[in-house]
């Protein structure tokens, strides 16, 4: 029957169907929002779960948490510390310059701010060594083990790893954060180090003004040593070479003065001699030409400017006049002419002794000018001789004055700069200053119990959603039409939407009985619609040879194979066909139970021909739909289903019926579903969505493939209607049954009741 049948739908060496779905979207790496949509919807309760295991947790943990004040002292570093003094400068430069500079220093003073000169400070204002509570030791603690613990506790440490140094963007402000479970030793904490760091900033620079001060006294002492050696010297040499001047510059220029008078003296009296002598040579010349020298000196210039000789002269000419009167009226013997002539006589022996007096005093002023010539000279060659002595001392002298003024130079200015240091060691002069003081925080900084909570929830809900999400991913399972249909290469000849339970309180037994007469119970549900849907895919399978015998077979256990067969029989007995529903399941069959029926008798004991196909075929209750149970279990299901009596068997069977359907065992578990195959007309593999793997799947239609068996489709079973498969076939093709929520609204909502006889024709 088999090799009458058509070529398969997809042969073993046929190639699978494109990976583009029918939507056209690609498969296996496109964003599929509908799929992760589903698997939300379908998960949600694991969101909900880790969202409150996620909350709760951390909002145990928060609230266990210990609270943490956080206080902050601010301070101001200045470039430059205010200028007290003008002209005293400081030991210390506390400020910067340059923007590199400047950049360096804010970065030291943060290290100082953390340093452990600072925290010493702090730990000692404090008391902190010996505050048990801010040590973390325990005060039930025996005294032994307190003092254990203070010797492996470093306080010091402890501080500094809480300080927090925060510089303000664009400014000189620096705020000293402290964190601490005390909220008022937070406060006393931020205000004690920056307290302290001002302190010690002007500790650092008095303690440099001093030392600096100290430095210098020890060196004016050496200093003044070198200077009262170096004055000595000086004394020595000025005693010894007969330097009576304050110094040789005043000597040098006592001897440089004495010089130019000595050399302008010596000038003028060269001038005065050549004169004198040029006058002296007149005389000799007039004394020469005149005979007797009476008168002929008068017309020297010395005897004409002299007034003596004017006066006598006049006095002797105003007389001669007199007399020249007198003689032109008397002789010579007139007693008054006598008397004029004696007084004549008189005046010319004085103008002859005044002339002489003069022409003395002439030549003695002359040899008086050349003696004033000779020492003047003498005095020059003086002054020389000492000029020329000065200069070979000062070759010494310089050296020695030198140094005696460059140590006085260094005494004074270190004496100067002694000074400016102990003034400016009294003044605290600071360029840190506190701008505003740490308060006590009236709240906890940490934890933040509503920001934890929420953000709690955030992650919470991220981790439920990527838990989903990567659950959704990881699951290897045949899920959609795109995973039958690309995947595994079958087409989708329809869903099997999941049955609910129609009695809660119902065993499992009965649930079971109850989703497989599902179908016939409510003949106008969508579920009724999706068997019906399927009923059509398989007639229009092979329009020109309708199959006879169709096998139901799936790749594993518990995928909802005899419900789909079961539900495929009573669409076709709806549909008027005759037929027979066979539970080839020979290991562990189970419509004997669903339809209440006996199994006494069945397919192993036909094949076996102890009973007659009138003795083994039961009615369900459904017109038109007849059962063969699989009877009793025999040893070798395998051996029984390959003998030829079982082709004989089903070859009977399919004249007295119009369709056989044949609900086998799973493929991948025994060889029963690939013997009972090549006694079929064609396959229908049915795929559990959501359970059954792609891999598992995959396994099976090539192992139905391997022994030639006509494959028509696949069947998803078990789809959730709210999924994206369940939506696309629920809405677009079956939404006007709303019955699948209100089962008892549609049809009577109770199985058949089964009848024991069987009516078998």
């Amino acid at each position: 029957m088999a090799s009458d049948l058509p070529d398969p739908l997809f042969s073993p060496g046929a190639p699978l169907p494109s990976l583009l779905s029918t939507s056209g979207e690609p498969q296996g790496g496109a964003f599929d929002f509908w799929r992760l949509y589903s698997a939300l919807v379908k998960r949600l309760w694991l969101v909900g779960v880790i969202f409150v295991l996620t909350v709760t947790g951390v909002a145990f943990w928060t609230f266990r948490l210990v609270r943490i004040y956080h206080a902050e002292a601010s301070i101001v570093i200045d470039l430059t510390p205010p200028q007290v003094l003008k002209n005293v400068p400081e030991v210390v430069d506390l400020g910067s310059g340059n923007y590199w500079s400047t950049k360096e220093y804010f970065e030291t003073q943060q290290k100082i701010m953390r340093s452990r000169a600072v925290a010493e400070k702090v730990v000692q204002r404090l008391s902190l060594d010996r505050d048990y509570d801010f040590l973390r030791i325990p005060q039930s603690l025996d005294p032994a083990t307190r003092a254990r613990m203070l010797k492996s506790i470093d306080p010091i440490q402890m501080v500094i790893s809480r300080i927090q140094v925060l510089p303000q963007k664009d400014s000189r402000v620096f705020y000293i954060g402290i964190d601490d479970t005390n909220p008022q030793r937070a406060a006393d904490l931020a205000n004690a180090v920056a307290e302290e760091y001002i302190e010690q900033n002007v500790d650092r620079k008095l303690m440099q003004t001093h030392g600096a001060s100290a430095w210098l006294a020890k060196q004016l002492v050496d200093m003044r040593r070198k200077l009262e050696d170096s004055e000595r010297a000086l004394y020595q040499f000025k005693k010894d070479h007969n330097v009576l001047s304050t110094s040789m510059e005043a000597r040098q220029n006592i001897v440089s003065d004495r010089l130019v008078q000595v050399n302008n003296a010596l000038t003028k009296t060269l001038l005065d001699l050549t004169q004198l002598s040029a006058r002296q040579e007149s005389l000799q010349r007039i004394l020469k030409e005149s005979s007797d020298g009476e008168f002929r000196a008068e017309s020297f210039k010395p005897v004409a400017d002299n007034p003596r000789v004017s006066g006598l002269k006049m006095e002797y000419f105003h007389l001669k006049g007199e007399r020249a009167q007198l003689m032109e009226r008397y002789k010579d013997d007139y007693p008054k002419v006598k008397t004029i002539d004696e007084r004549l006589g008189q005046l010319r022996a004085e103008i002859r002794h005044e002339i002489e007096v003069v022409l003395k005093a002439t030549e003695e002023e002359y040899r008086l000018t050349l003696d004033v010539e000779r020492k003047q000279k003498a005095m020059l060659q003086s002054a020389k001789a000492e000029a020329l002595e000065i200069n070979s001392l000062e070759v010494d002298y310089d050296p020695l004055k030198r140094d005696k003024d460059s140590v006085q130079n260094q005494y004074e200015l270190m004496m100067k700069r002694q000074k400016e240091v102990d003034v400016a060691g009294l003044l605290r002069t600071n360029n840190i200053r506190l701008l505003d003081a740490a308060l006590v925080p009236r709240a906890p900084s940490s934890p933040n119990r509503a920001q934890n909570i929420a953000l709690a929830a955030l992650v919470g809900l991220m981790l439920g959603i990527g838990f989903v999400i990567a659950l959704e991913f990881l699951d290897n399972t045949v899920k959609s039409q795109d995973d039958v249909e690309n995947v595994l290469g079958l087409p989708l000849l329809g869903i099997l939407p999941s049955i609910p339970n129609i009695a809660v309180q119902s065993s499992q037994r009965d649930n079971i009985v109850q989703r497989d007469l599902y179908v016939g119970a409510n003949p106008k549900s969508s579920i009724s619609e999706c068997a019906r849907a399927i009923r059509t895919s398989l007639l229009f399978s092979s329009p020109d040879r309708p199959f006879k015998v169709l096998l139901v077979a799936s790749c594993g256990p518990r995928e909802g194979k005899s419900t789909c067969a079961v539900s495929i029989g009573i669409t076709m007995a709806q549909g008027g066909n005759r037929v027979l529903l066979i539970d080839g399941d020979l290991r562990r069959p189970r419509l004997h139970r669903t339809f209440g029926a006996p199994s006494q008798s069945g397919l192993s004991t036909l094949i076996l021909g102890e009973a007659s196909p009138e003795e083994t075929i039961k009615s369900t209750g459904i017109d038109r739909l007849f059962l063969l149970p699989a009877g009793p279990v025999p040893p070798n299901p395998a051996e029984l289903l390959q003998s030829a009596r079982y082709k004989d068997v089903i070859r009977d069977l399919s004249e007295r019926f119009d369709r056989i359907v044949i609900d086998s065992p799973p493929v991948g578990v025994v060889t029963d579903a690939l013997v009972m195959s090549a006694q079929a007309d064609g396959v229908v593999v049915v795929l559990r969505a959501g359970v059954t793997p792609k891999k598992a799947a995959a396994r099976g239609r090539r192992t139905l493939l391997d022994v030639k068996a006509h494959i028509y489709g696949a069947v998803l079973n078990d789809v959730d209607l709210g999924s994206r498969v369940g939506q696309y076939y629920y809405y677009y093709r079956y939404g006007y049954y709303p019955s699948d929520k209100y089962p008892g609204q549609l049809g009577s909502g109770e199985p058949p009741k089964p009848k024991q006889e069987a009516t078998a024709s």
